[in-house]
């Protein structure tokens, strides 16, 4: 009962300060664009001095010197209300779930470094890992709050935001229409399939569009997160700087941009089909290809299959530490690591009803894409 209490109190007096809270300041694009990383602070710099020069708009600006394409400006600015409230902030982001150090990382909230000192500390007291950095100093109660917040919102109760949904993303691009994508979310739901798999063997879009769109999934639920921790009361602000220990580190962050690229140290040019090879309806390639993968992604990147040449009904890929199946229109596999990976891949090509024997050129194109 007491517990209720209070929580009751909290509550209302939560609800106070909304009321009496100034009404909400639109943040502004440049500010969400660096912190989805579509651009970096330096471009903005630029942008900016360009922008006071002709006097256009800024978004005009960085799409005039080509920073940014206008459908990934649209699809920005089309968030840009709800990133001006941090509750609402928190809502654009939910959806997904995160432990509370990869929130706070993802955000650029604290560092690599400070995250471990803070799980060194956690292990060494026993505390949670959100009290260990409040009294460290590095996160005020009301970030804090948030994240927690953000974190809390991660079922399917609180499904992602319906601006941030692959499908609607794909139609802001314009790779699909609204029809497209009420047949695939229909077909959907008798297989098990991701969305992006069955628009691709719907043959209603490329591999290379679902990436673009996962990306821009990524880089927005990024920046509606910096933007709900970065919401914090002024006054509230400046309450928690005061209370920090002495000695606590000011966290200064910069923004480094997503990369993901893909180095083949090893694949044949051509894939011979004998007539061997169409009776059986398959290739076997064992180790065809020798990668080098790098990401610098917190959250990960895609391995993008893009087809080429011979007509395939599938293919089959193991090395990846599963078997992962590239459909006829080509397909895409996430991969969780961060930094430099080896991978050798071995394929069954399954051929088409229809292939003929002859040398093609190497049936897949391989490229990566950050998240």
């Amino acid at each position: 009962m007491e517990a209720l209490k209070t929580d009751i109190l909290y509550n209302m007096k939560r609800q106070r300060s909304r009321e009496n809270a100034p009404a909400p300041v639109k943040r502004s694009i440049g500010r969400i664009l660096v912190d989805a990383g579509f651009i970096t602070e330096e471009k903005l710099h630029r942008a900016l001095v360009e922008q006071q020069r002709t006097n256009e708009l800024l978004g005009e600006v960085l799409v005039r010197l080509g920073e940014i394409s206008l459908v990934d400006l649209n699809i920005a600015l089309s968030l840009q209300k709800d990133l001006a409230d941090p509750d609402e902030a928190v809502k654009a982001a939910a959806g997904v779930r995160k432990m509370l150090g990869e929130i706070l990382l993802q955000a650029r909230r604290i560092t690599p470094e400070q995250l471990d000192a803070a799980l060194q500390e956690q292990k060494r007291t026993g505390e949670k890992l959100g009290e260990t950095l409040l009294r460290s100093g590095i996160l005020s109660p009301r970030e804090l709050e948030t994240a927690l917040a953000f974190q809390k919102n991660h079922s399917s109760e609180h499904p992602l935001s319906v601006r941030l949904r692959l499908g609607e993303l794909l139609v802001s691009a314009g790779y699909i229409t609204r029809e497209q994508l009420a047949d695939a979310l229909d077909r959907q739901q008798h297989t098990h399939k991701k969305l992006g798999d069955v628009l691709i063997d719907a043959g209603y879009v490329q591999t290379r569009h679902v990436a673009h769109g996962l990306k821009l999934q990524s880089m927005l639920l990024t920046a509606a997160l910096t933007a709900a921790l970065s919401l914090t009361p002024a006054s509230v602000a400046h309450a928690d700087t005061g209370n920090r220990p002495a000695g606590a580190k000011v966290l200064v962050s910069a923004v480094i941009p997503a990369r993901a690229s893909v180095k083949v140290l090893h694949q044949p040019r051509q894939l011979v089909v004998t007539d061997a090879d169409i009776q059986r309806g398959f290739v076997e390639i064992s180790a065809g290809s020798l990668l080098e993968l790098r990401n610098n992604s917190l959250a990960g990147c895609l391995l993008v299959f893009e087809p080429r040449g011979l007509a395939l009904k599938e293919a089959l890929v193991s090395g990846l530490g599963r078997e992962v199946t590239i459909g006829a229109g080509g397909g895409m596999t996430f991969q969780s690591f961060r930094g430099k990976l080896t991978v050798s891949l071995s394929y069954r090509f399954v051929l088409s009803d229809d292939a003929q024997p002859g040398a093609y050129d190497w049936p897949f194109f391989l490229s990566a894409s950050p998240l």
